[in-house]
């Protein structure tokens, strides 16, 4: 099974490790990004998720789980897994 990031999921995970790197010492940025990238396969290879709660991404009907803060918000289909949305859990607003 594949697993593919949206463009919008994609951009988030740039932009944290951008805020890593200005943080840390360089390099620490690509680390964070690939650490998360791995707990996020982990989490879809070896756990079944409830659709989101949040309204907006429950009608896309989404599956949802965290990692730390923050919330992962997927489609699965027959042959992949499509990545749609990495949030904050705060700016979510119920």
């Amino acid at each position: 099974m594949t697993i593919k990031i949206s463009a919008e999921a994609k951009e988030v995970l740039m932009e944290l490790s951008k805020f890593v790197e200005a943080k840390n010492t360089p390099g620490a940025g690509k680390r964070f990004r690939n650490k998360f990238i791995i707990k996020i396969k982990e989490q879809l290879k070896h756990s079944e998720h409830l659709n989101c709660k949040h309204p907006k991404l429950n009608e896309q009907k989404l599956k949802c789980f965290f990692i730390n803060d923050w919330v992962i918000a997927y489609q699965k289909n027959e042959d992949s897994i499509l990545i749609y949305l990495i949030i904050h859990g705060s700016l979510l607003a119920y």
